[in-house]
C-alpha cells in the first residue's frame, strides 16, 4: 500500500475539490433545471401572444404613418430625461429619472415628464422614442404585458389580457403615453384547463370603450392561435381590420380611426405581469402607480393613468359584456359617405388643433378668429356681387328672381318634385351593390369611390332632365288643361337616357383630361358651365348628344358668369343641407346605424335636388327667351 505525503494528500484534496466546482457550475441542479422549463402562465401567454399590422411609415416623421409601436416601460424608467413631479406650485421635480421602486404606490398628485410638450410634439417623441428604443423606421418588434385574470362574481371563467404601452399619442387628443390593449376570454377556471380549450371570444381597447368578437368570427384575423391587431395610426385603438373607423362618443372615440396599409406585420414579444407585487423592490412595481405616466394637461389632453386604474384590470368580464359587437366602418366606394365622413374627419381634426392652440397660444387663437371674421366680412360686403356687377341690370335682376321662382314653385309643386327626386333611390341603391361586390377585390377603392363620384353626377342629370321635362309638359298642356304627372316626364327622359349618357361621358371625358393636365383647370371650368344646360337641351328640344352639348354651349355664351353664379348656388344647395344634416345625424345620434345615416343622406338629396333642378330648367328657360329677345330685336328696330 502506498503512503501519500502530506503535500500530495493536499494537491489530491485540491484537485478535488477543483473537479466539483466544476461539476456544480457545468450540471444544472434539479431546481435550476426546473426554473428552465416555461410555467404553464407562460405558455398560455406566449400561446395567444397579438401580432400586430402597424401602418407602414415610409419615412421619418411621415404624418401618415405610425412611427410607434408597443414598447417596454423600462424605456422610461430610470431615463434620466423623464422627470417625476408632484402637483402643486409650478409642480415640482420629486425625481430625476425615477425608477420602478420611485413609483411604487404614488397616488394621481404625481406624473411623469417626457422631454417636449405633448400638446407640440413636432417630431421629437418620434426621434425619442428611435432613441430610447434603438429602433429605426420599419423596424419594430413589440413588447406587451401579459396578465391573467379572473372575476369573483365570474367562477369558471379566465382571462388573458395584453396590455400595450405606446410612448405618445399623435391623435385628436394628443398626450404622453398611452395604455392599450386586448384580451382572450375562456370558459374555464384554471391555466391549465385553458391550455388544453379554446377562447370563446376576445375584446379588442378602443379608447374608452372597445369591440368583442366570438373566437370563430369571420371578423377576427388569426395567425394560428393568435389574435392579428390592428392599431389605428396616432390613436393605437385595437381594431380586427384594415378600414377607417368613425367614432361619435367617448367610448367609440370623438373623430376617425384609419387602419388602412399599407402595414407592417410585427410579432410581439411577451412579458408576464406577476399575479401580486410585494413591495418597491420588485421589478414591476411601476404596477402600483396611481399618478399619470406623462405630461399633465386639462381634459382628454392629460396623460393617462397606468393598467390598474382601467376596469378591465378587475372586472374583465363585466367589460367584455359591455364592448360592441361591431364598429362603424366607412364603406370604401360610398362616395356620398366617404366626403361627408372626410368632412367630420377633418372638422373634428380642426376643433382639437383649435382646443391646443386655446391651451398653447389663447392669444394667437383670439387673433385668428377676429381676423377670419374680419376677412368674411370684407368678402361679403365688397366681393359677393363682384362678378355680377358685371353683367347687364336686367341678369341681375334675373338671377334673384329665378332662385326665388325655384323656391316657390316646389313649395307649391313639392310633392311632383319629390316624386321625381325619388329617381336618384334606385341609382344609389345600384351604386352601393357595386361598391359592395368592388370592396371583395384589392386594389379598387379608390376606383370604386371614382365611379361613386361619376354615377351621382349622372343620377343629378337624370333628375335634371325629369324636371325640364316635367315643366315643358306642364307649360305645354296647361292650355288644354291636361294634367301632367312626373311619371309623363320620367317617360320622355326614358326615351332620351341613351343621349343623356353619351352627352355626359363626352362631357366628362373633356372636363376630366382638362383637369388633369393642371394647366388646363380654367379650360376645364370654362367647359364645364358652359355643358350645364346640356339636360334641359336634349330634353326640351330632342337633340343628340353631341347637338345637346353644343346648344348648351350656345345659350351660356354671353352669360357664363351669370350661369356659373346661379348653377354654384344650386349645388351649394344641395351640398349645405346634405353635409348639415350629416354632420348634425353623426354627431347628435352616436348609435345611428350606418345603413340609417346613408339613407338619410340619400332622402336629403331626393328631397334638396329637385329644388335646384327647377332653377336649372328656369334658368334654360331665361336663357332660351333672351336669346329670342336678341334676335327679334333687330326686326322691330327695322320696321
Amino acid at each position: 500500500m502506498t503512503t501519500l505525503t502530506t503535500s500530495t494528500t493536499r494537491r489530491v484534496l485540491f484537485l478535488a475539490l477543483l473537479i466539483g466546482a466544476f461539476s456544480s457550475f457545468a450540471a444544472p441542479s434539479p431546481a435550476s433545471a426546473q426554473t428552465a422549463t416555461p410555467s404553464s402562465e407562460q405558455q398560455l401567454v406566449e400561446r395567444f401572444a397579438p401580432i400586430f399590422m402597424l401602418k407602414t411609415q415610409d419615412g421619418a416623421c411621415d404624418p401618415d404613418g405610425e412611427p410607434y409601436a408597443p414598447m417596454s416601460v423600462d424605456v422610461v424608467l430610470d431615463n434620466r430625461e423623464v422627470l417625476l413631479r408632484q402637483l402643486g406650485e409650478n409642480n415640482p421635480v420629486v425625481q430625476v429619472g425615477p425608477g420602478a421602486g420611485d413609483l411604487y404606490g404614488l397616488n394621481e398628485g404625481f406624473f411623469l415628464d417626457f422631454p417636449g410638450s405633448a400638446l407640440q410634439p413636432g417630431c421629437l417623441y418620434e426621434r425619442d422614442f428611435d432613441k430610447y428604443t434603438g429602433t429605426t423606421t420599419g423596424d419594430r418588434r413589440p413588447t406587451v404585458y401579459a396578465r391573467i385574470a379572473t372575476q369573483a362574481d365570474e367562477p369558471g371563467k379566465l382571462v388573458v389580457q395584453y396590455w400595450f404601452y405606446w410612448y405618445y399619442n399623435d391623435w385628436n387628443n394628443k398626450h404622453e403615453s398611452d395604455w392599450e390593449g386586448i384580451q382572450v376570454l375562456f370558459d374555464v377556471g384554471t391555466v391549465d384547463e385553458a391550455l388544453s380549450a379554446e377562447p370563446v371570444g376576445v375584446g379588442y381597447a378602443q379608447h374608452e370603450g372597445g369591440e368583442r368578437a366570438d373566437w370563430g368570427s369571420s371578423k377576427l384575423e388569426r395567425d394560428g392561435d393568435h389574435p392579428v391587431v390592428y392599431s389605428s395610426a396616432g390613436s393605437h385603438a385595437s381594431y380586427f381590420s384594415s378600414a377607417v373607423y368613425i367614432g361619435r362618443s367617448a367610448s367609440s372615440g370623438f373623430g376617425c380611426d384609419t387602419t388602412g396599409g399599407p402595414s407592417d406585420r410585427a410579432e410581439s414579444d411577451v412579458v408576464l405581469l406577476p399575479a401580486n407585487v410585494t413591495g418597491p423592490d420588485d421589478p414591476f412595481a411601476w404596477i402600483t402607480f396611481n399618478g399619470r405616466w406623462g405630461e399633465r394637461q386639462a381634459g382628454s389632453f392629460n396623460a393617462p393613468t397606468g393598467p390598474r386604474d382601467k376596469p378591465r384590470w378587475t372586472d374583465p368580464i363585466d367589460w367584455q359584456n359591455d364592448l360592441r359587437s361591431k364598429s362603424v366602418v366607412v364603406p370604401t366606394g360610398d362616395g356620398r359617405g366617404a366626403a361627408i365622413v372626410n368632412t367630420f374627419c377633418a372638422i373634428v381634426e380642426k376643433g382639437s388643433g383649435a382646443l391646443i392652440t386655446l391651451q398653447t397660444s389663447p392669444l394667437r387663437l383670439a387673433v385668428a378668429a377676429v381676423l377670419t371674421l374680419l376677412a368674411i366680412r370684407f368678402l361679403i360686403k365688397r366681393t359677393s356681387w363682384a362678378h355680377v356687377a358685371e353683367l347687364p341690370l336686367v341678369a341681375r335682376r334675373r338671377s334673384g328672381q329665378i332662385i326665388r321662382s325655384a323656391l316657390g314653385s316646389y313649395r307649391h309643386r313639392a310633392l311632383p318634385m319629390i316624386t321625381i327626386g325619388l329617381l336618384y333611390a334606385p341609382i344609389a341603391l345600384a351604386l352601393s351593390s357595386l361598391a359592395t361586390v368592388m370592396r371583395s377585390f384589392p386594389l379598387v377603392g379608390p376606383v370604386s369611390i371614382l365611379i361613386g363620384g361619376f354615377v351621382n353626377f349622372f343620377a343629378y342629370v337624370v333628375v335634371n332632365a325629369t324636371v325640364a321635362s316635367y315643366y315643358d309638359q306642364l307649360s305645354v298642356h296647361r292650355a288644354d288643361g291636361a294634367a301632367v304627372t312626373p311619371l309623363d316626364a320620367m317617360r320622355e327622359t326614358r326615351r332620351h337616357a341613351g343621349r343623356l349618357a353619351i352627352a355626359f361621358a363626352i362631357s366628362v371625358a373633356i372636363v376630366t383630361v382638362l383637369f388633369l393636365s393642371v394647366i388646363g383647370i380654367p379650360f376645364g371650368l370654362w367647359f364645364l358651365v358652359r355643358f350645364q344646360l346640356m339636360p334641359q337641351a336634349i330634353v326640351i328640344e330632342d337633340l343628340d348628344a353631341r347637338a345637346g352639348l353644343r346648344r348648351s354651349a350656345q345659350l351660356v355664351t354671353g352669360r357664363w358668369w351669370n350661369t356659373a353664379i346661379l348653377i354654384a348656388c344650386f349645388y351649394l344647395l344641395i351640398a349645405v343641407a346634405r353635409l348639415g344634416v350629416s354632420l348634425a345625424l353623426l354627431v347628435g345620434v352616436p348609435s345611428l346605424p350606418w345603413w340609417v345615416f346613408s339613407a338619410v343622406v340619400m332622402l336629403v338629396y331626393v328631397l334638396v335636388a329637385p329644388v335646384a333642378a327647377t332653377g336649372q330648367a328656369l334658368l334654360y328657360g331665361d336663357t332660351v327667351a333672351s336669346e329670342r329677345d336678341r334676335t327679334e330685336t333687330p326686326e322691330l328696330v327695322d320696321a
